[in-house]
């Protein structure tokens, strides 16, 4: 967008250096290599401002703010304050002039979370978001023509803010669990939030027109409506006229349809006329694609991440490699209390399925990623992997239990615990079950027949 010489604003809205608990050596080693990839690559890209969220805070505020030294973008928090002072710690908001715009942009904590916050660090403290955004926006609306929020509140918060503070201009949301982007408006106040796994990025495009204040923008999607409605009307109108041309025929009902909508037709061309002058913004998630052309220097800077990462895992996955268990023995490993229980227990009863799927990509998809230079990303081991999120996320290969390693049974049929019985194994494994992992981005040729075959799981008993 930048190089189509359009004026751009770079925003996150925070949550962006850590995800899970580093609960070991390796994996704090391993942060502090994407940490540093984060900030290269954010630095490179221009980010103008991103907000801070509680797992940014995961390893202190010392090294948050060692980061943010490093950082060439503001990190930006307006509630999250010294506990003795109540002075905030980072900018509060920034105040950015695009495209003859002046935006004014701040971001908020969940204060829910400041009791765990000051046992990590008891000289921190988060105060109220709404009162805090409230006495911020009045202050800033003296300055500013757009208010933009950038927020850790969650769904639900979200819509409070929007509903009580009339100032805010729009709320880009994190913190949630939608699985797409998604566009709403609480208030007439856009909130606007994308899937947690980032696999889109967010667009949204301010056309400015009137600039006399307030500024004030109305969503495109209700003048692209008017529009279809009018084209749909004119082409009605063209059918009735090429129908009577070829009967010769001026028949009253149609005559009184054609007058109709000519007259509706007119009533749409004055309301689009009065929308000239008026401002919008149109939202367009942005899939992330292979299509999408890599920078070389962002590339560079993933191998080099890729490559230290590696050596952290390798000797590990090195030590186990080549070990197998009996299977009575392995069997016997799987705890009692997981609801999954292995491909192989289903053997068992299904052998003649087991044997075709140790052939499959399925049965090696952990190992794929181990051969990877990418391997210890955990985006892919959601994937790659049986039961991630219903019995632990997994980080990297190493964690994920012998067991549930590729994608089992399991994965497509459901939970394997109390079958045969009073299971909840489902027979048919379904498109959906497929476009979990199959999605439009990640396997643009998935044919769901032709993959179904390649699985190879008659039914045998």
């Amino acid at each position: 967008m930048k190089k189509e010489g359009k004026k751009v604003l770079l925003l996150d809205t925070g949550n962006l250096l850590f995800r899970k608990p580093l609960q070991t050596e390796t994996k704090r080693r391993d942060a502090l290599l994407r940490v540093d990839l984060l900030i290269q690559s954010y630095n490179e890209m221009g980010y103008d401002a991103v907000n801070i969220g509680e797992k940014d805070l995961m390893m202190g505020l010392k090294f948050l703010s060692d980061v943010g030294q490093k950082a060439k973008f503001p990190f930006v928090s307006a509630n999250l304050v010294d506990k003795k002072t109540g002075k905030v710690i980072f900018k509060p908001y920034v105040i950015k002039e695009i495209g003859g715009l002046r935006i004014g942009i701040f971001g908020l904590l969940d204060d829910a979370f400041s009791p765990t916050l000051q046992e990590r660090d008891p000289g921190l403290s988060i105060l109220e978001p709404l009162s805090t955004s409230k006495a911020l926006a009045r202050s800033l609306r003296e300055n500013c023509d757009l208010i933009v929020v950038l927020s850790q509140l969650g769904e639900s918060k979200d819509r409070k803010l929007a509903r009580e503070n009339r100032e805010i201009d729009l709320i880009l949301g994190g913190g949630g669990e939608s699985k797409r982007a998604v566009m709403e408006r609480v208030n007439e106040i856009p909130i606007y939030r994308l899937e947690p796994r980032g696999g889109y990025l967010g667009r949204i495009d301010y056309s400015l027109v009137y600039t006399k204040k307030p500024i004030k923008f109305l969503i495109s999607s209700e003048r692209d409506e008017l529009e279809k409605r009018l084209e749909r009307l004119i082409t009605r109108s063209i059918q009735i006229k090429s129908d009577m041309a070829k009967s010769g025929k001026q028949e009253e009902m149609r005559i009184k349809e054609l007058k109709f909508l000519e007259l509706k037709q007119k009533e749409l061309e004055k309301t689009l006329i009065a929308l000239d002058d008026k401002n919008f913004y149109r939202h367009t998630p942005i899939p992330v694609q292979l299509s999408v052309k890599d920078d070389l220097k962002i590339i560079k800077a993933v191998e080099m991440y890729r490559a230290e990462s590696g050596k952290l895992y390798k000797p590990k996955l090195a030590a186990e490699a080549g070990k197998e268990l009996p299977e009575k023995e392995m069997i016997a490993r799987i705890p009692k209390e997981s609801t999954f229980v292995g491909a192989i227990s289903c053997k068992k009863c299904h052998e003649v399925n087991y044997r075709n799927w140790l052939k499959t990509k399925h049965a090696k998809a952990s190992q794929t990623i181990v051969a990877s230079p990418k391997y210890s990303q955990e985006e892919c081991l959601v994937c790659h992997s049986t039961g991630d999120g219903k019995i632990g996320e997994y980080v990297t290969v190493e964690e994920i239990p012998f067991y549930l390693q590729g994608v089992q049974c399991e994965a497509c049929h459901g939970e394997g615990k109390g079958h045969p019985g009073k299971g909840k194994i489902e027979r048919k494994v379904t498109l959906g079950a497929c476009r979990n992992c199959h999605t439009k981005d990640q396997s643009p040729t998935f044919n769901y027949m032709a993959y179904l075959e390649k699985i190879g799981c008659k039914i045998t008993k």
